[in-house]
């Protein structure tokens, strides 16, 4: 009998994750996260639904009861603020946008806390994402697939996971919809069948970035907005709190016409705008690739650039620790900062911290 370790976050998906897994008669034990101390949470004024919470906690404790299952609670504090929350900051002064929960997934959830729960004696970590682990035979190997709930697959934020631990995962959401889901858990009597899901970043519950850089010692500053030709047409209010492609949030004059950040100059403290046509972007140029599979110098995919950005053929070519994406159609907001994913199918093929967008 296998052993698996489970990621228990005290939500619906998790519960359920545990609850097939215990079906199928695998020997189970329940893993809790705490990547923030409950005294954050109690302080924040939380709007949206995070993750991690004392409120968590305690549905995690009462559902691993309920299913009859052990449960630990591991302190991953220290590793999160080191490899999410510094780097997080960091990357927002230097201009970027970054997506601390893929960062999270690689160097928390399936680093450190996966290699704690497997140093215990599993064989294999389960989690509630909504992703599919198959093998593939054109890769000769099991791979990472897109859940079947289009809505809910979270493939995107597993591609810069390392390739090795795909052969230690297992996922019994990914075949699922979430509806199926909540229907097994009211089934099952499981208590967190109609929980609100998690939303927004985990370390700023109350959704404010300017509130989590003041916390963090970053005082914002206002600067003006310039077009791409120089112009002055209004101010912001810290380049930090701006994306690509954003257009509300500034003080602009009235221009008659709609502006968009097209980038931003942290050395200079301004943020550029443009009209909506150059914030489409023929390719990017991403860095430190990590691929599940062994793909060619040169190949054609679909990259998505965010999480919930369509999905765009394009060719990949490969130089050194850099990638170049051409698209067959121009792709709105390239940002950096951001992930570029890449499938083949429903296969993920690995992922890519997007550089800079071409033109």
């Amino acid at each position: 009998m296998r052993k698996v370790g489970v990621a228990l976050s005290g939500g619906v998906d998790s519960a359920v994750a545990l609850y097939l897994l215990l079906r199928k008669g695998y020997k189970v034990k329940a893993f809790h996260m705490k990547t923030k101390e409950d005294e954050f949470f109690i302080k924040k004024e939380v709007k949206k639904k995070v993750c991690c919470s004392p409120s968590d906690t305690a549905d995690a404790v009462k559902i691993a009861r309920s299913l009859g299952v052990e449960m630990e609670i591991v302190d991953v504090r220290d590793i999160f603020r080191e490899k999410v929350i510094e780097p997080f900051k960091r990357d927002l002064l230097r201009g970027l946008t970054p997506n601390p929960c893929v960062h999270c997934n690689r160097y928390v959830k399936f680093g450190y806390f996966m290699d704690y729960v497997l140093s215990k004696g599993f064989d294999l970590f389960a989690s509630g994402h909504y992703a599919r682990i198959e093998y593939s035979d054109k890769y000769g190997k099991n791979v990472v697939k897109k859940g079947i709930d289009r809505k809910k697959d979270q493939s995107y934020f597993l591609a810069r996971i390392e390739p090795w631990r795909i052969e230690k995962l297992l996922f019994p959401n990914g075949v699922y919809t979430k509806e199926e889901i909540r229907r097994i858990a009211e089934e099952a009597g499981i208590h967190v069948a109609k929980k609100q899901e998690s939303q927004d970043v985990c370390f700023i519950p109350d959704g404010s970035l300017e509130s989590f850089l003041k916390d963090e010692g970053v005082n914002l500053k206002e600067g003006e907005v310039v077009t791409t030709k120089g112009e002055r047409v209004g101010t912001h209010f810290g380049y930090p709190l701006y994306t690509i492609g954003q257009r509300k949030g500034m003080k602009i004059s009235k221009f008659g016409r709609r502006f968009y950040v097209r980038n931003k100059v942290p050395e200079k403290n301004l943020v550029v705008v443009s009209d909506l046509e150059e914030v489409f972007f023929s390719g990017l140029i991403a860095e430190n690739p990590v691929w599940h599979v062994d793909v060619p110098k040169e190949f054609k995919c679909v990259c998505r650039v965010r999480k919930k950005s369509e999905e765009a053929p394009a060719t990949v070519r490969l130089k050194a620790n850099m990638i170049e994406v051409i698209f067959e159609k121009k792709v709105f907001a390239v940002t950096p900062g951001q992930i570029a994913a890449f499938y083949n199918g429903d296969i993920l093929l690995g992922g890519a911290i997007i550089k800079e967008g071409i033109p």
